[in-house]
């Protein structure tokens, strides 16, 4: 990260398999072991950052970027993004912290209140 008198410019690497709404859409149908590590590796993301205080706030498929898969490979590396929702919280704390995230992706008991 870089930081001058008027921006923060950050330096990531280059995620360029797409996110995990078009590879989805891409394969038609995915089988129970490879959604089961694509799960695997998004709570494994989730756990380190809870674990930093951290909650994202807005996960879906379109922020959970992949790097490009190996022809013939069932194996997808996913990276959780966009923590433009994100914010810290304590334990305990977390029922106090509303946000509304993403339209589409919120619970009916969010958008009845």
């Amino acid at each position: 990260m870089f930081e001058d008198e008027k921006q923060y410019v950050i330096v990531s690497e280059l995620i360029s398999g797409g996110n995990l709404l078009n590879i989805m859409e891409k394969q038609g149908r995915i089988t129970e072991k490879w959604a089961a590590k694509v799960i695997k590796q998004t709570l494994l993301a989730l756990n380190y950052m809870h674990q930093k205080g951290i909650m994202h706030r807005d996960v879906k498929l379109e922020n959970l970027l992949c790097l490009p898969q190996q022809k013939n490979s069932d194996e997808l590396e996913v990276k959780l993004t966009d923590f433009g929702f994100a914010t810290h919280f304590k334990a305990g704390e977390e029922e106090k912290i509303l946000c509304l995230g993403s339209g589409l992706y919120m619970s009916p008991e969010l958008v009845s209140k």
